[in-house]
């Protein structure tokens, strides 16, 4: 097992992390063992003038993309990273939202799925594309590569899709199909409009799954969606605040074979005209 610095300040330096006050192209992760089991990612900003809410916070990386010999293994923002981490690992992350004009906001403990192993002649490559946000500065991310770590996995595919939803109440057929790269083993969906205290009517309200043409999975948002975190709507904590958009659904551990099949995606849209995100969490097979 090996545990390598990425992304970081030197050795000594009170910086928690690499600054990161402008985009970082890609750059090649140097192979330091076998496999690369995953990532922990932890990003904070200086705070000015105003307070930052958590959610506007999560804005500052759109995206973070990973490569694996020309592939696209990764394009997430820095709100659909933790909530992959969640979704996978099952674990909640160090988060911490200022509530007034000096301070910091942070998230730490992002745990991101790999289990890539690196072959000679195949490079693994990372970059952060940054998105400015108002009233942080001096912004730092941390990232740290967990090699050989004993941990069974297989090598994940998750690239983001973005969709605006029908401008009519009803059901809706997406043209694309997810990607035939492996094994489906769940889906991960935001949307500005769910369930609400008073509010019925969601951006998708019901998720038809279909393996070549064919029904397979039925998916109501309010029975099957997995909660991330605990919502409360009264005094919401950051982190509710954050996932609040994302209705996950978990196919493990048998999942549905997009490599040999041709899986889509029919949506029953309620809160038409909504731009949602549709993150296919793959299992490389």
């Amino acid at each position: 097992m090996k545990i390598v610095k990425i992304w970081d300040a030197a050795d000594g330096s009170a910086t928690p992390g690499r600054v990161f006050t402008a985009s970082i192209n890609q750059e090649t992760i140097v192979k330091m063992g076998e496999q690369l089991d995953y990532l922990m990612i932890g990003v904070k900003g200086a705070v000015s003038t105003a307070a930052v809410v958590i959610e506007d916070f999560a804005d500052l990386i759109n995206p973070l993309t990973i490569r694996y010999a020309g592939d696209n293994r990764l394009i997430l923002t820095l709100q659909e990273l933790i909530a992959l981490s969640i979704f996978y690992y099952g674990k909640r992350i160090a988060i911490g939202e200022n509530t007034d004009a000096t301070g910091t906001d942070f998230f730490g403990g992002i745990k991101i799925p790999l289990y890539q192993k690196i072959e000679t002649g195949k490079d693994l490559v990372i970059q952060a594309d940054r998105s400015a946000v108002t009233n942080i500065a001096t912004e730092t991310v941390a990232i740290t590569g967990y090699y050989d770590t004993g941990e069974v996995g297989k090598p994940i595919h998750c690239v983001r899709i973005q969709h605006t939803t029908s401008g009519t109440a009803g059901v809706e057929t997406l043209g694309s199909q997810i990607v035939p790269k492996g094994k489906l083993i769940g889906l991960i969906v935001a949307i500005p409009n769910g369930f609400a205290d008073g509010n019925i009517d969601t951006s998708v309200q019901r998720l038809k799954l279909l393996e070549n043409g064919e029904v397979v999975a039925e998916l109501n948002d309010l029975a099957d969606a997995v909660a991330l975190a605990d919502l409360d709507y009264v005094t919401p904590s950051p982190l509710a605040d954050l996932v609040r958009p994302y209705r996950a659904f978990d196919f493990r551990p048998a999942g549905f074979d997009a490599k040999a099949k041709v899986l889509t995606l029919q949506l029953d849209v309620q809160d038409v005209s909504d731009a949602i995100v549709i993150l296919p969490v793959i299992e490389m097979i």
